[in-house]
């Protein structure tokens, strides 16, 4: 019995439990669509480059189960079920928080609001278009541009391509609207399954309702 390896664990477990408080706190406060599948991104998926919460947790219980083979070969049925453990955590838990990442970034066709209905309490389009070029202007050099830019700026794009769609005059406005609308999806890490300014509709209506 090493009593520096125990202080070790016990550290590391007390980190990760203090890191744990965080997010349940983070959880319980609300956590928007963004945030939801950023949160369950980071604890199934690649972070930083390294790996993902649970499946380094998966990979914890099986060098514990390779640390049993060595030192107590004749615990057969307790090596088995650390396997089992690793292999839950990893793979079967693991693979349902992606798979309901993966869902959340498919709004159900219900859920897409239409035009009048996302845009109802937005600011005129002039008014938008100042905001958007002032915050542009405004943001200091070398820094990211808020999610919040990106939304107003896509829907703001969606809704001059609107207009122009409206008299049969689709073109730059509708590209710029395309483009935009799978930039603010990129800054969600949302997968392009679905109509990328029906996504922007969607993300607009929510934050016009909590606001």
């Amino acid at each position: 019995m090493s009593l520096l390896v125990q202080h070790r664990i016990d550290t590391a477990t007390s980190a990760i439990r203090t890191g744990l408080d965080d997010l349940l706190r983070e959880a319980r406060t609300g956590l928007d669509a963004a945030d939801q599948r950023h949160l369950l991104r980071r604890l199934y998926g690649p972070a930083d480059g390294g790996t993902g919460l649970l499946p380094l947790l998966g990979e914890v219980l099986t060098a514990v189960s390779g640390a049993v083979r060595e030192w107590q070969p004749n615990h057969e049925a307790a090596i088995e079920a650390l396997d089992e453990a690793a292999a839950y955590v990893a793979d079967s838990a693991g693979h349902r928080i992606n798979t309901a990442r993966n869902l959340l970034s498919r709004p159900a066709e219900r859920d897409w609001p239409a035009p009048e209905q996302a845009y109802a309490k937005a600011p005129s389009i002039v008014s938008e278009i100042s905001w958007t070029a002032r915050t542009a202007t405004e943001r200091p050099f070398g820094t990211e541009a808020s999610r919040e830019f990106w939304l107003r700026k896509a829907a703001l794009l969606d809704r001059v391509a609107l207009t122009d769609e409206h008299v049969g005059e689709p073109g730059d406005a509708t590209e710029a609207a395309d483009q935009a609308a799978r930039r603010l999806m990129d800054v969600d890490d949302a997968a392009v399954i679905c109509d990328p300014r029906h996504y922007v509709r969607q993300q607009y209506a929510l934050l016009a309702s909590n606001q």
